[in-house]
């Protein structure tokens, strides 16, 4: 049985709509307003677990008036190893869409950076079959990878977000050579091989022993490319058509959809397609987690 964790950002998100971005010293009016809970891989514990898996969320939440929020809103996740820590703010984003559903985001990392591993005993990370990293922060990442030295049979999942691939490809290596699945955007990708195609990047990609890359290309729908045997096989799909409200989460939905086809071993092109329906659910509503299904029926 697959057993597994999830670890990165949880945050409150404040989301604002508006008709268009206004300028430097310039003033809009916001047509909507929302709290909501968040946080890439919060977002992708409470996915999963609506789904029926059994995932365990490691991460970091504040000691503010927050915290009883965030716990309440993982819904069924287990909380076993999720960290209170005292004196520090919870994570939040903020984040403005236009009326075509693009968005621009402002986030503080609060007690997420403060998650410390040697709290999670070692009895359970030798058990844990899959462990996904959503968009954390890089010096934790990194004890992550370790649980890799004591469980070789841990499948490492990588989603790093614009925060960590601005720095750099040379940044990210450490953690990239160590990936087995990694889940970017196409900005994301430009981020770590500056005007490159596609076909080159993903190739590198691999070359790195990366053996599932998923590139996300917004209405252009997403690829996959799996390394096998010393070659890869690399398709793409189209995006659903729905009407763009939010993009917020779009990119979380898509992986909690990927990961729970990888979970049971499906076709690559199906794992692929359940990924793109569940990031097109998200984007027709405000909120990074309103769309996540209970069912795939």
């Amino acid at each position: 049985m697959v057993k597994v964790a999830i670890h990165g950002f949880i945050n409150i998100d404040i989301i604002g709509l508006v008709d268009k971005f206004t300028e430097t010293d310039q003033e809009t009016k916001l047509k909507n307003l929302q709290l909501t809970p968040g946080g890439s891989a919060a977002n992708v514990a409470v996915g999963l677990s609506r789904l029926g898996e059994e995932v365990y969320f490691l991460g970091a939440i504040g000691d503010d008036i927050y915290t009883s929020y965030l716990l309440d809103n993982l819904e069924n996740t287990r909380l076993d190893y999720v960290q209170i820590i005292r004196g520090k703010p919870s994570g939040t984003a903020m984040a403005l869409v236009d009326g075509s559903g693009l968005r621009t985001m402002y986030t503080y990392p609060g007690a997420n950076v403060n998650y410390n591993l040697k709290n999670v005993p070692k009895e359970f990370y030798e058990e844990i079959t899959h462990l996904h990293l959503s968009s954390p922060y890089l010096e934790v990442a990194e004890s992550f990878f370790q649980w890799k030295e004591e469980n070789i049979d841990l499948k490492i999942s990588l989603d790093p977000s614009t925060l960590l691939t601005k720095k750099g490809l040379s940044y990210l290596l450490p953690i990239l050579s160590k990936t087995d699945i990694l889940f970017l955007n196409h900005s994301e990708l430009n981020d770590l091989f500056p005007e490159q195609d596609i076909d080159y990047s993903i190739r590198r990609l691999h070359e790195l022993g990366i053996k599932q890359v998923f590139i996300k290309l917004g209405k252009e729908g997403a690829l996959s490319s799996v390394l096998s045997g010393g070659t890869y096989k690399r398709i793409q799909l189209p995006a659903l058509q729905v009407e763009a409200i939010d993009s917020t989460g779009s990119g979380d939905a898509f992986a909690v959809g990927a990961l729970y086809g990888i979970i049971r071993e499906w076709p690559q092109e199906l794992i692929l397609q359940t990924g793109i329906n569940l990031g097109g659910r998200v984007v027709s509503q405000i909120g990074s987690r309103k769309g996540l299904p209970f069912t795939l029926e």
